[in-house]
């Protein structure tokens, strides 16, 4: 192993070991998981991986039952596959398909890590070793090679064969077997024409947010010699509701279009992202244009759609998990958006259980609504930013001892119109 493969595997454990040795002399409340977390992402951010790993190492060791577990073992593993380490990459891609399978942040895993996780799962060992990996497909292309070129003289010698064949045939045959020969080589002829003499132009990627409409130009140019009918179709998601539009006339449906010989046609491919699509999700939408007079001649172009949304987080703590009947707790709650788009027009709603009563005195930002809710306003979050939020709980005395507390919270977008709900951590009640 070379000296700098051996540096990069001590300085990291190096560091998580003195990351470690600091928390555990240092009081807890020092530490937090939301601001860890944070420190990861934004490292990742600034592609200084191996710092995101030793950060997501710290948090999910120090907090092991955190709630950011889910996209803390998703950063680590692009942590690990952009930094070249495939073993942690594959090792913890599959600790989190397994821990998480419902999870919608799975469409947003990149193919390479579920490759490396599907081979890790197989037994295989995964090393960083590319001079042996070189060899293998330096080898594999030789032979590769000597293969395609046996390949290609034996059909050669078919050909030629065949092509003796069919001139003694073609001697043999009378005029009309003659004409039926010359009638499929035209109509070859004319297949193959469109096939390499149309040409459709779309781009092979679009970034799209979720909750927008979104446009994708295209251009069918017919380059032969004449006019040419085209059946168009598009294909996407569902619930995208794509639909495709002539340019001079927006809205329309051209499913038929004749373009003239040298000329070209415009078109729009229009569609909307729903607002529940997670950041970072992938789709296809494809153009497919198939001749009006051969059925068998078909052009397809892709283009793949990447989701970009917010991604909000809420981890709420009491200050101390043991709580008594009569007394106190103060709880700090960090909402953190961790999506590439700003997080905007939120609002926050908090559920209280019956163990917790609210003074109104002690807690300016929140509004009672009812008994039991609270609700309290969330400034826009841009991403990889955080707002943070105290509240002042007393414990009511008839409390039973030893009961587990949380409360609910609900976070509200009103750009996307989608809700989600979190859990606070759990408070016990103890005796006093």
């Amino acid at each position: 192993m070379r000296r700098s493969a051996i540096t990069s595997l001590v300085i990291p454990a190096l560091a998580l070991f003195l990351l470690l040795a600091g928390a555990l002399c240092a009081p807890a409340a020092e530490l937090d998981d939301s601001n860890l977390f944070v420190e990861a992402f934004n490292a990742y951010q600034k592609k200084d991986y191996l710092l995101a790993i030793d950060k997501v190492k710290q948090l999910t060791l120090v907090f092991p039952d955190t709630p950011l577990k889910d996209v803390s073992l998703l950063l680590l593993a692009r942590s690990g596959l952009k930094s070249g380490d495939n073993a942690l990459a594959a090792r913890t891609v599959n600790q989190f398909t397994s821990e998480f399978p419902a999870t919608p942040l799975r469409s947003s895993i990149e193919d390479d890590l579920l490759t490396l996780g599907a081979r890790l799962h197989k037994g295989e060992k995964l090393t960083e070793n590319r001079a042996l990996h070189m060899a293998a497909v330096k080898v594999r292309n030789e032979q590769l090679a000597i293969e395609r070129a046996i390949a290609e003289r034996q059909e050669q010698e078919r050909l030629a064969r065949l092509k003796t064949e069919q001139e003694r045939i073609a001697r043999e045959k009378a005029e009309l077997e003659r004409r039926e020969r010359e009638r499929i080589a035209a109509e070859k002829a004319a297949k193959e024409t469109i096939r390499t003499a149309t040409a459709i132009t779309v781009e092979k990627s679009r970034i799209a947010q979720a909750g927008q409409n979104g446009t994708l130009p295209f251009e069918i140019a017919n380059r032969t010699g004449n006019s040419e009918e085209y059946l168009l179709e598009v294909s996407a998601p569902a619930e995208y509701g794509a639909q495709l539009s002539a340019e001079t006339t927006p809205g329309a449906a051209p499913g038929r279009v004749t373009v003239a010989a040298g000329q070209s046609f415009k078109g729009a491919i229009s569609f909307h992202i729903p607002s529940d699509r997670v950041d970072g999700e992938r789709k296809s939408v494809s153009l497919k244009a198939v001749s009006a007079r051969f059925d068998d001649v078909a052009l397809t172009k892709e283009t793949l759609v990447t989701i970009t949304a917010p991604l909000v987080r809420v981890v709420a703590r009491p200050a101390s998990q043991s709580i008594v009947p009569g007394g106190q707790v103060r709880y700090r709650m960090t909402v953190l958006n961790i999506g590439s788009q700003t997080a905007q027009e939120l609002t926050g709603r908090l559920f209280l259980p019956p163990q917790f009563e609210f003074p109104d005195a002690e807690n300016p930002q929140f509004h009672r609504e009812g008994a039991d809710a609270l609700s309290f306003k969330i400034d826009p979050l841009e991403t990889g930013k955080m707002s943070e939020y105290y509240l002042n709980l007393r414990v009511r005395g008839d409390s039973a001892i030893g009961q587990e507390v949380r409360y609910r919270v609900e976070v509200f977008n009103g750009q996307l119109q989608r809700k989600e709900t979190f859990a606070s951590s759990a408070a016990v009640v103890q005796g006093k």
